[in-house]
């Protein structure tokens, strides 16, 4: 049985590379595997990055004693360069999945992990805490938030049937980051001292580079063609285009308007073409039709208006859902001497809000959904800051404080592989498990303060990893189910922009209220109110959503029957 291979598109890959004959007869579409080969070693490479990036994240706790022995400035400070840090980490998501839509994730990567590895080589020879700010807050930041959401991007598209367990793998690579790169850190603090801890920390982030390398574009991949096996006159083309959701609206000059477009050159069937290239994604599940054939027309359109040019568009649309791929990638060729071809080369920095898609935020259930995962992340972050110097204040001893995290951590690992197995099980109910662990996590944070010896806390450590994981190997699925693949990235730049924010805010305000109280409970308070606002909120969200399902259900059944009639 020859074996079904699937395409990925390629709106984040350049399109200069691509060679194919016959263009003009038939789309063009990457031979991009999905489910299968190379998306594994890109899973792998992507889950060995948040290993490296969430640890560091994660071992702030560990760093945060020594910086107080060393400085001995008050908590509040000592936190500020985490709160850089981590507003960096995550608010440069939309400009980094930008880049990546322009030089690939190959590269940017591979640039994050030569900063984040040279802010912690420099960090080592910081003389004040000033230098430290920009040495690990800027640069090291800066490297985390190049490295870590475009490879959440990239493994999340490489899969389709089982995007549950990649994401679960994934974020169980960032867990088994919180495991070892906090022992890591404690062994090189005992054998070589904090400044030989960060330089020979700097070098081991450095491998950030060859798994970026292992991250290959779509332009790396043949280009395939689309046969045509029917050909419709213009009238049945438009009205087959109606009766199924047309791929794209075209605009009042004859062009389809799309957000997402790219300038590059291209060299297709041995010809430079110096043109636009569009990149319009077409989902199998839009159309539900059983027949096979494929409907095609290639038209040319001609303005005497502001346009000005010839258009020559490729535009076809299968009514097989079992012979077309996932999602394939139509091509058009738009003349560069029109005025939107000059626009776009003259204004370029303007791509980086066109690849944005406001539109999200008129969604009221997207502004719950970000709202949530603000409060939660608040909430999350905070254990990594506050549990170390939490067992020290209640008389643990340094090796027992800072073997907390780890613990926390393998639970976690467990936690995120478990809730990738029951999002692809439980695809219905999986918002309500979803809630039900966030909910579980902030009691959790409520009960804290009544452990006090070093068997209670990491008890409580152990059962609490569970649940952490479980949304954490969950809301990247939960995020999908709510805007859809197509606008992942987009919804992934703004998430990842709202959480900056909590992480900005979450290392001064946990600080200052150890500064003022004398004791890390409140803060842990603060942090467990926080996760049950999130709950509530999502809670919120999810009944205004099974409204939206069964007001749409009604009014298909409506349809229907008129149409019965």
């Amino acid at each position: 049985m020859q074996k079904e291979k699937n395409h990925v598109h390629g709106v984040n890959e350049n399109l200069d590379k691509g060679q194919e004959s016959g263009v003009k007869d038939t789309p063009l579409v990457y031979d991009v595997p999905v489910d299968h080969g190379w998306a594994w070693v890109i899973l792998f490479s992507t889950a060995t990055i948040s290993l490296f990036v969430i640890g560091g994240i994660k071992s702030f706790g560990v760093l945060l004693l020594e910086f107080g022995k060393v400085y001995q400035i008050p908590q509040s400070q000592l936190t500020v360069i985490q709160s850089i840090t981590g507003f960096f980490f995550l608010s440069l998501s939309p400009f980094s999945n930008w880049l990546c839509d322009r030089y690939t994730h190959q590269r940017v990567i591979f640039v994050g992990g030569l900063l984040t590895s040279s802010g912690l080589v420099l960090s080592s020879f910081a003389p004040s805490i000033e230098v430290m700010y920009f040495t690990y807050g800027v640069l090291t930041g800066f490297g985390f938030g190049l490295s870590f959401p475009p490879s959440v991007v990239i493994s999340t598209r490489q899969f389709n049937k089982r995007r549950g367990v990649a994401n679960g793998i994934n974020m169980a690579g960032a867990a088994m980051g919180g495991i070892c790169v906090p022992i890591l850190m404690q062994v090189l603090i005992d054998s070589y001292g904090l400044k030989g801890c960060m330089l020979i920390l700097g070098a081991i982030m450095g491998h950030i580079c060859p798994c970026a390398l292992l991250l290959r574009p779509a332009h790396k991949y043949p280009l395939v063609q689309k046969e045509a096996e029917q050909l419709l006159p213009d009238e049945n083309f438009e009205n087959n285009m109606d009766n199924h959701h047309r791929s794209h609206e075209m605009t009042e000059q004859g062009l389809p308007e799309d957000k997402d477009s790219n300038v590059k050159d291209a060299q297709i069937g041995g010809l430079n073409v110096d043109h636009e290239i569009r990149v319009q994604l077409i989902k199998s599940s839009e159309y539900n039709s059983q027949s096979s054939p494929t409907y095609r027309r290639h038209h040319k359109a001609s303005e005497s208006g502001s346009l000005g040019a010839s258009i020559t568009a490729i535009s076809s649309i299968s009514l097989s859902s079992q012979n077309i791929p996932k999602e394939i990638m139509l091509v058009e060729e738009i003349s560069p001497s029109s005025p939107k071809a000059q626009k776009n080369k003259l204004v370029t920095c303007c791509k980086f809000f066109q690849n944005l898609d406001f539109s999200l935020f008129r969604s009221v259930n997207f502004n719950l959904l970000m709202l949530c995962f603000f409060f939660l992340i608040y909430s999350y972050h905070s254990i990594f800051i506050i549990l170390p110097s939490y067992g020290r204040e209640q008389g643990l001893t340094i090796h027992q404080s800072m073997f907390l995290i780890p613990a926390f951590g393998s639970v976690d690992v467990v936690g995120r592989l478990i809730a990738g197995f029951i999002n692809d099980k439980c695809v219905i109910r999986r918002k309500e498990i979803f809630i039900l662990y966030i909910l579980i996590h902030g009691v959790g944070y409520l009960l804290v303060p009544i452990f006090q010896d070093f068997i209670s806390i990491l008890s409580w450590c152990m059962a609490f990893g569970i649940f952490t994981g479980g949304f954490n190997g969950t809301f990247v699925i939960i995020l999908v189910d709510c805007v859809g693949i197509e606008q992942l990235s987009s919804a992934w730049g703004f998430d990842c922009l709202v959480v900056s924010i909590s992480l900005l805010m979450n290392p001064v305000l946990s600080g200052g209220l150890k500064d003022i109280t004398g004791s890390w409970s409140a803060s842990i308070r603060v942090a467990g109110s926080f996760a049950i606002i999130a709950a509530s909120l999502l809670a919120i969200e999810n009944v205004i959503a099974r409204g939206q399902r069964k007001k749409s259900n009604s009014e298909k059944e409506v349809q229907c029957d008129e149409n019965v009639s």
